[in-house]
């Protein structure tokens, strides 16, 4: 492994991003989806190349970064939107008119297709008949926009430390398990679910196909 020494910074702060991936496996079938919303975890202290023992500088997890006496000073629980960053990158570099869905999310759909073409085979050794599996990737970009794969997470934290994430993670989840689980455990015939909620918790499924 190689240290990224020349991250893209947000006012000279590290960050890294993370996205979620669902894997299903139905009778020997594997599919792998990409939910199209993550998020930005930021450091809340400016990065030094000079100062490799501090971790608050260069690692952006929770487990970390919430023992900080900054923790959520600069965003609510060291987190940002996509639309967030877009933002960034309009203000600080017009000239070269990035486009995070097109420029950024193009390629970490493209390492996260390769990730799961590569390895799909190990994931469920066994072909067992149903089962169903949601990944935390973590991005990170350099200061040429070069996106890297930095970490696969087989248990990747849901814990709702923000606005941001009390919206996003609960509908990803139950949008998982519309896929994962809805379609393998029909109602039985003639079976009528009393309505105690007004409307569809998942009306809009946003896990995109791309393995297959």
């Amino acid at each position: 492994q190689k240290y990224i020494h020349n991250p893209l910074l947000i006012h000279r702060r590290k960050f890294d991003i993370r996205t979620f991936v669902l894997m299903t496996s139905v009778n020997a079938n594997t599919k792998v989806f990409i939910y199209e919303e993550g998020y930005l975890r930021t450091s809340c202290r400016e990065y030094s190349i000079n100062n490799l023992s501090n971790r608050l500088v260069h690692l952006t997890n929770d487990a970390v970064q919430k023992r900080a006496e900054d923790y959520g000073k600069f965003e609510p629980g060291n987190k940002l939107s996509y639309n967030e960053f877009q933002q960034l990158l309009d203000k600080n570099y017009p000239d070269l008119n990035i486009c995070f869905e097109r420029d950024i999310v193009s390629q970490m759909n493209k390492l996260t297709t390769d990730v799961f073409r590569a390895c799909h085979g190990k994931l469920d050794p066994k072909r067992r008949l149903n089962t169903m599996e949601v990944f935390g990737l973590d991005f990170m970009i350099d200061d040429e926009f070069k996106t890297y794969l930095i970490e696969v997470n087989t248990n990747p934290c849901l814990e709702l430390s923000c606005p941001l994430l009390a919206r996003l993670i609960p509908t990803m989840l139950e949008n998982a398990l519309k896929i994962g689980m809805d379609a393998n455990f029909m109602p039985p015939e003639n079976f009528t679910m009393k309505k105690t909620f007004i409307g569809d918790p998942c009306p809009e499924n946003r896990f995109q196909l791309c393995f297959d």
